[in-house]
C-alpha cells in the first residue's frame, strides 16, 4: 500500500470514528432527555401528592424514587462522559497522522476549562433534581 493509499485509509477509519463520537453524543443528549421526563414526572407527582393527600403514609416514596433515578442519572452521564472523553482521545491520536488537527485547534481555542466543562457541566442538572428530590422527601415530614 502506497503512502497515499495508507493517508487515505486513515482518513477513512478518522471519519468513521468522529461519526462514531458524534453519534455517541447524541446518545448522552437522549439519555438526558429521558432522565429529565422521569425525574420531572416524579417532582411534579411529589408536590400534587404532598398537596392533595399530605396525611398519607407513603408520600415520602415518589421523592425516594425520585433519588434513586437522579442517582442513576449521575452513574449513567459519569459513564458517557468517560466513553465520550476516550472516543476524543482516539480522535486526536488519529489527527496527529492527518495533515490538520481540527479537534486539538478546536481544544487549544476552547481553552483549558475544556476537559473540566465537559466533565461537569452535565451533572448539574440531574444534581439539582437530585436536590430537589431531597427536598420534597423532607417536607414529607418522614425525612
Amino acid at each position: 500500500m502506497s503512502r497515499q493509499e495508507s493517508k487515505q485509509v486513515l482518513l477513512e477509519i478518522y471519519k468513521l470514528h468522529a461519526e462514531l463520537a458524534e453519534q455517541a453524543a447524541a446518545s448522552r443528549e437522549g439519555l438526558n432527555k429521558l432522565y429529565t421526563g422521569m425525574v420531572s414526572s416524579i417532582v411534579a407527582a411529589s408536590v400534587l401528592f404532598q398537596r392533595v393527600a399530605p396525611e398519607a403514609k407513603a408520600v415520602w416514596m415518589l421523592p425516594a424514587l425520585g433519588i434513586i433515578v437522579s442517582l442513576c442519572w449521575l452513574l449513567s452521564l459519569h459513564s458517557m462522559t468517560g466513553k465520550l472523553s476516550a472516543k476524543h482521545e482516539v480522535l486526536l491520536e488519529l489527527e496527529a497522522e492527518l495533515p490538520f488537527q481540527f479537534f486539538e485547534r478546536e481544544e487549544a481555542k476552547f481553552g483549558k476549562a475544556g476537559p473540566l466543562r465537559r466533565k461537569w457541566s452535565g451533572a448539574a442538572i440531574p444534581v439539582i433534581f437530585l436536590v430537589m428530590c431531597i427536598a420534597c422527601l423532607l417536607a414529607s415530614d418522614v425525612g
